[in-house]
């Protein structure tokens, strides 16, 4: 379970470099085909914090192409983590697990103010109450059985609704949605992460998914895809997953189909299919890519939403797979 305490740093005995917090904003215009992020990770264990500001405008390969940018990973690390400022403009301010005030204030008239609040409780995924896949809350089992290693050994998802204003070089947006952020704490080490997706669907405050997959990009295509966590919100009520049917095509990284029936512990099938309309490649640590992308969802009864699909590429796992000298062939990993 989630409790106060959690917006606020956890430090414990014998964290090295590697501990780090981190949260996760998004907020998505589909209107105007926009998607902005806003990512921290903080270590407090030597004072340094990276601060992540990407909007996306487009979709492509290229991170080049994403619309405006500010990612440093030097700032000093702030002494609470419930209010904070950082010396790019960004600020946080959170009341509860629930509930936060985001402000960003950067270069080139860019700018982001908007309110943020839960529309169920955060989803643990360590709670067996709430995620069927969770597992004994002993240390090792909540780092393997979250899917993802220590990187996932803390962590919450929560649906939210989103609103206020991002101004794009002197041109101010509307913000109104639904989507979801979250809370990660615990062992960050840059390499050795996992491969794995984090993908959400959103029909409006009533009706949305969200779920966390582990990948395994040696396997063939259709079977790529396990479910580590996941959950529906249906009328402010949350049921967790307990299976996951995930199909993705792929065009180089971008997933540009995306078939799914996730079944909740109701023994309730949602089937729902999904493209990428916008979104690029997006580097939070310099050992990692990811492909982030805002997709259109159209469920099987024909209700379309939008919601952020975003899948893992470790490059030293990438690296191992698919290095090549100048004179081999170019692997694959799957359509």
């Amino acid at each position: 379970m989630i409790k106060q305490e959690d917006i606020e740093f956890h430090i414990v005995p014998g964290m090295d470099y590697t501990y780090a917090e981190t949260n996760y904003f998004v907020a998505i215009i589909p209107e105007e085909r926009i998607l902005a992020t806003f990512y921290t990770t903080t270590r407090k264990s030597v004072g340094v914090s990276l601060v992540d500001v990407a909007i996306f405008g487009c979709l492509s390969d290229n991170r080049s192409e994403m619309i405006y940018l500010d990612s440093q990973q030097q700032l000093p690390a702030p002494e609470k983590l419930s209010k904070f400022e950082t010396p790019n403009g960004f600020r946080v301010h959170a009341s509860s697990p629930k509930d936060y005030v985001l402000d960003y204030v950067g270069f080139e008239d860019t700018e982001a103010h908007l309110v943020i609040k839960g529309l169920t409780e955060p989803f643990d995924i360590h709670d067996p109450a709430m995620s069927p896949k969770a597992t004994p809350d002993d240390e090792r089992c909540r780092m393997e059985g979250s899917g993802l290693g220590e990187a996932y050994g803390n962590h919450f998802d929560l649906t939210c609704k989103v609103q206020g204003t991002l101004k794009i070089r002197g041109k101010t947006y509307q913000v109104d949605c639904v989507t979801t952020m979250d809370h990660s704490w615990g062992p960050r080490c840059e390499i050795g992460l996992k491969s794995m997706g984090w993908m959400n669907a959103s029909f409006g405050e009533d009706y949305s998914l969200h779920w966390i997959n582990a990948v395994d990009y040696s396997k063939k295509a259709d079977e790529q895809m396990t479910l580590a966590h996941g959950y529906v919100v249906k009328n402010g009520s949350l049921f967790g997953l307990t299976d996951l049917d995930l199909k993705v095509n792929r065009l180089g990284a971008i997933s540009v189909a995306i078939d799914v029936v996730a079944t909740d512990i109701r023994g309730k099938k949602h089937r729902l299919y999904g493209t990428p309309i916008v979104g690029a490649p997006w580097s939070c640590y310099t050992g990692t890519m990811l492909y982030v992308a805002m997709s259109r969802w159209i469920t099987d009864q024909g209700l379309i939403g939008y919601g952020l699909n975003m899948e893992n590429y470790p490059l030293d796992m990438m690296a191992r797979m698919r290095g090549r000298y100048w004179h081999d062939s170019c692997p694959t990993i799957g359509t």
